[in-house]
């Protein structure tokens, strides 16, 4: 690993990688280090940190075209697996959401359906919508941050998959905040997909009570 990122401040550590904070030519960033498996072949281990560090950095790029809020990416360090991406000072909807009045919580959820209606009709899948990768800035802005599991889809099934998440995320974190939030933030999915394809975004929500009667839902990353 680049030793100059060894001296920045971590803060946040994950199965899958380290996220440093420091400075880039005099700009607030965060050094996404993605961290060796010494359980895999060394080979295959640098392709497939190389190969998702590449797929984040070019979906966060692209999403950004969209409209969406995400970190901007600075640098791509293929070599070292390392995303250099703006800093986003905020806090995480995960800890702010308890001191938002709830008619500030419908608004905010509606428009985090807006969003991930325009990631899904561009063929995008989050991967990991959750309230801890969703930041609100001071300003009251709403960023998209984590796109590590994204990946490219326009199958019904991952799109459900995708909002299924969030669902389980809201019950599991936010119960009794469940029921209005999730609503608010499927009105803003609906409204916006409808205005391309009304009945695919039909069959896109109604399949997330069919992925319910399955079973235990396991997540992407807990099957590698």
């Amino acid at each position: 690993m680049d030793s100059n990122i060894m001296k920045e401040k971590i803060i946040h550590k994950g199965a899958e990688a380290t996220l440093y904070y420091g400075s880039w030519f005099d700009k607030e960033v965060i050094f996404k280090y993605r961290i060796p498996k010494k359980y895999r072949i060394e080979e295959l281990d640098k392709t497939i940190r190389n190969d998702r560090t590449l797929n984040e950095a070019r979906a966060l790029i692209r999403v950004k075209d969209y409209g969406l809020n995400v970190p901007q990416v600075y640098e791509i360090d293929t070599k070292n697996s390392i995303i250099v991406m703006k800093y986003i000072e905020g806090e995480k909807l995960r800890n702010a959401l308890e001191s938002l009045d709830n008619s500030r919580k419908e608004e905010i959820f509606k428009e985090i359906g807006r969003y991930i209606a325009i990631l899904h009709m561009n063929g995008h899948i989050h991967g990991d919508i959750t309230t801890s990768n969703i930041i609100l800035t001071k300003n009251h802005k709403i960023f998209f941050i984590d796109f590590g599991l994204h990946e490219y889809s326009d199958s019904i099934e991952d799109k459900s998959v995708d909002l299924h998440l969030l669902k389980r995320i809201l019950i599991s974190t936010h119960g009794k905040d469940f029921n209005m939030c999730f609503n608010a933030f499927l009105r803003g999915y609906h409204q916006e997909y409808c205005k391309e394809a009304t009945e695919e975004c039909r069959q896109i929500i109604k399949n997330i009570d069919v992925i319910e009667t399955r079973g235990r839902y396991v997540k992407k990353e807990e099957r590698l």
